[in-house]
């Protein structure tokens, strides 16, 4: 049984860098106002909403979003659902892993990873949403946990209450099937009845953050990093305290920067403190430095934990982080501000032969600077065959283009569906920059494959003595 045993709410007052960006990366959903018209979901009919995240994938090119879903017939809305992207899948093979189905639900999505030197994800491993009713009288909840190895999604209906602030529940029911490609099938079965949960409550005005968030600082060449520890509302008084769900840091997780330039890292007060995880620095090149906690610790909503640094001379940019833990319920990642070098290359992966019309392909395009995989980067395809369908990002008004971010990965992954038979080309460029490449296959009209025509079998003719030399073989009656 899963309980939390801690019960001191008193945040930690801790010292906090002055920052350079918003302090708290909270989603809701609906988006605020004014918010952009809502998009069909690729490869799912029926389904529009608001792609909410779109930057969290591993090197392998799995990829996690988070959309705010409108209401259709098959579920309520609207609602938060995670959708997995297994790396070379269609987009109708993605599958639905979390959903938020309490009005005004507090969610916390996170994920485990084994990561690559440099700390960014190289496979997730795990990946977490936990939904909870908001208080003060919220005592129910759903606990999401897929596993990409198997495709299996565990949901545990659980309960609990908020003790100041804080919840705190324990599993109360556990099922496990494989993770469905519909929003409508997240279910729910326990002592053979079946709950369909996306249809129990809609989730508007829901609030999701990961557990923990890297926010920058920075003086001159000298960099700061603080982590926050996510609060979902509430402003940390006594009289509205922070709203959400402590973090168990265990020793030996590990908190890594890929930035560029990377000189002198080090780990002071508060970081530094036994209290707070006495983080050390693990290890380091130019290009990235992980720190190590050593202790245990355990923090409530709201603290924030500063003291993480390096030197770099590498102008400001967008780099990636990630917090790999072995409680799988804080394993964090994202992009920050950090050093980064401008981008110099860009290489672009398409088919790799021909395809036929009405088929679904994929074009990834990688943004490097020194070799080293670059987030945040605005990547624009365009078609110039008009013979395609741009299926995801922020697509142009005539439909000939479109323009993606690069995920943590360094790469933009732009989803087309072939319209038209011939030569395809699209171009690949980084914004701001001379940067381009191209993609270019070959399409084939769908020919219909005709039904053979069956061979009819011969019949032979049998004469009165063959038949009577068959029955006597059978035994002499006849």
């Amino acid at each position: 049984m899963h309980v939390r045993s801690r019960y001191a709410v008193a945040i930690l007052a801790l010292s906090m860098l002055a920052v350079t960006q918003a302090a708290v990366a909270q989603l809701s959903c609906p988006p605020p106002n004014p918010r952009p018209a809502a998009k069909p979901v690729p490869g799912k009919p029926g389904e529009t909403g608001w792609l909410l995240e779109d930057k969290e994938a591993d090197a392998n090119g799995n990829k996690i979003q988070i959309w705010c879903l409108q209401a259709n017939a098959a579920h309520g809305g609207p609602d938060f659902g995670v959708l997995y992207k297994p790396a070379g899948a269609k987009d109708k093979d993605a599958v639905w892993v979390g959903a938020c189905t309490f009005p005004a639900g507090k969610n916390r999505p996170n994920k485990d990873f084994t990561k690559l030197p440099n700390g960014k994800p190289k496979q997730f491993t795990k990946v977490t949403w936990f939904n909870f009713e908001p208080p003060p009288n919220g005592k129910n909840d759903w606990d999401y946990s897929y596993d990409p190895a198997t495709n299996k999604l565990t949901v545990n209906k659980t309960a609990g209450a908020y003790v100041g602030g804080i919840y705190r529940w324990r599993i109360v029911g556990t099922d496990v099937y494989p993770a469905p490609k519909n929003f409508g099938d997240i279910k729910f079965t326990n002592g053979g009845i079946t709950t369909q949960v996306t249809q129990l409550f809609p989730g508007p005005n829901g609030l999701a953050a990961e557990a923990i968030t890297a926010v920058a600082s920075a003086n001159g060449n000298n960099w700061g990093y603080t982590l926050n520890v996510s609060a979902l509302g509430g402003s940390g008084t006594d009289a509205d305290p922070f709203i959400g769900i402590d973090t168990d840091l265990k020793a030996g997780d590990t908190f890594s920067i890929a930035a560029f330039g990377i000189q002198n890292p080090f780990v002071s007060s508060p970081a530094s403190d036994p209290a707070n995880g006495g983080w050390v620095v693990d290890s380091s090149d130019s290009n990235f430095v992980t720190f190590r906690a050593t202790v245990n610790a355990s923090f409530a909503p709201g603290a924030q934990i500063s003291g993480f640094g390096f030197t770099s001379s590498a102008p400001l940019g967008t780099i990636a982080w990630g917090l790999l833990s072995s409680n799988e319920a804080i394993g964090s990642q994202g992009t920050v501000s950090g050093p980064a070098l401008p981008p110099d290359q860009i290489i672009s992966v398409g088919p790799s032969s021909s395809v036929l019309v009405g088929e679904e392909v994929a074009i990834t395009a990688t943004v490097l600077a020194a070799s080293n995989e670059l987030p945040g980067i605005p990547v624009t395809f365009t078609s110039s065959t008009g013979g395609v369908t741009f299926n995801n990002g922020d697509i142009s008004p005539d439909g000939t283009s479109t323009t993606i971010v690069t995920a943590t990965n360094g790469q933009a992954v732009a989803s087309i569906t072939v319209t038209a038979a011939g030569q395809d080309t699209v171009q690949v460029s980084v914004q701001g920059t001379a940067l381009k490449s191209f993609a270019t296959w070959s399409v084939q009209s769908a020919t219909p494959t005709p039904t053979p025509t069956p061979t009819p079998t011969p019949i032979q003719k049998i004469d009165s003595g063959s038949i009577s030399r068959m029955l006597l073989d059978l035994g002499g009656i006849y």
